[in-house]
């Protein structure tokens, strides 16, 4: 999916920058087939941290807030990106966007959806997984790279996603540092915590 200039609405997307009070590396005593099993079958939950996003014309950061309930997705977005506040709630048929006190409302299956709202076009049914660990089980792998149970190197969806560090969180070994590459835009995603994990 190709992504098309920062504007704006940039807050939406992804993924993060400062790595102050990071868990330390884990190595998981699971294997691939069983942590798959086990993060797939978590329903919700949350997670804070900071997302930086380069690209030719632009480079920005924001704090961000996600929460997951099933395949409800909020996220809020905040800092220096320059705009203010935003707040992005999405599901498997409905995206919408508010800032600054207007709400928009998108088709989530129109592939002019996150230009409209964020000036990106995302893969946003696939993103709960790739900050999870996971491939999103919905589109082919093109390739993946797992090294004791935890995955390293994703490439769906024309991205290139690659996992730098993991942490421990009560029974969970999750990313807390992570890059993303489409085109000449990146991404970087620090998560300082994981909360709330319901299954």
């Amino acid at each position: 999916m190709r992504l098309v200039r920062c504007s704006g609405y940039l807050y939406i997307c992804l993924f993060l920058a400062s790595c102050t009070g990071l868990p330390p590396h884990t190595v998981t005593d699971l294997d691939w087939h069983d942590r798959s099993t086990q993060l797939l079958a978590l329903t919700g939950w949350n997670n804070t941290g900071k997302l930086s996003i380069r690209t030719l014309d632009q480079s920005e950061s924001a704090n961000l807030e996600w929460s997951q309930a099933g395949n409800k997705t909020r996220i809020h977005l905040s800092g220096p990106m320059g705009l203010g506040a935003t707040s992005i709630k999405s599901d498997t048929q409905q995206l919408k966007v508010s800032r600054n006190g207007k709400t928009r409302h998108y088709d989530i299956s129109s592939q002019a959806a996150s230009t409209a709202s964020i000036g990106w076009e995302l893969p946003l049914q696939a993103l709960p997984y790739w900050i999870l660990g996971l491939p999103s089980p919905q589109t082919p792998v093109l390739g993946q790279l797992v090294e004791n149970g935890l995955l390293r190197q994703l490439e769906q969806l024309g991205w290139t996603v690659t996992y730098e560090t993991y942490g421990q969180f009560e029974q969970y070994t999750l990313p807390t540092r992570l890059k993303l590459q489409h085109d000449s835009t990146r991404a970087r995603l620090i998560i300082r915590n994981w909360t709330q994990f319901s299954s």
